[in-house]
């Protein structure tokens, strides 16, 4: 695959999130008084995607699925547990739904804005 036709590489990505049962399990770990007081959830998990130049891309999936995980990692907004992104040209996050929307005006007048 020619790599300038690329626009974004996801390759082996994982986001693993620490789960505690009370937040003293938390403050317990990060002084050392406790181990492994958390279960790890993997909101992502050796996820690959490529998107070429030009392409549109629809990301569906139920609640908790990961959607909002991988676009924010692609936008660097987080950072991944594991693996590589690679973003060829500009990116913007407009991520949550209403952010940023003035009600004045028509949908792409707000992705301009």
């Amino acid at each position: 695959m020619e790599q300038s036709n690329v626009a974004i590489r996801v390759q082996d990505l994982k986001k693993i999130y620490k789960l505690y049962n009370k937040p003293s399990d938390r403050l317990k770990e990060a002084f050392g008084l406790a181990k492994h007081k958390h279960k790890e959830h993997y909101a992502l998990n050796g996820v690959d995607l490529t998107i070429r130049q030009g392409e549109t891309v629809g990301i569906i999936g139920t609640n908790g699925s990961g959607k909002s995980t991988i676009l924010k990692i692609i936008t660097g907004v987080l950072s991944p547990t594991a693996g590589d992104v690679e973003v060829n040209g500009r990116i913007s996050a407009l991520l949550e739904l209403g952010a940023g929307f003035n009600m004045e005006y028509n949908g792409i007048e707000n992705v301009y804005l």
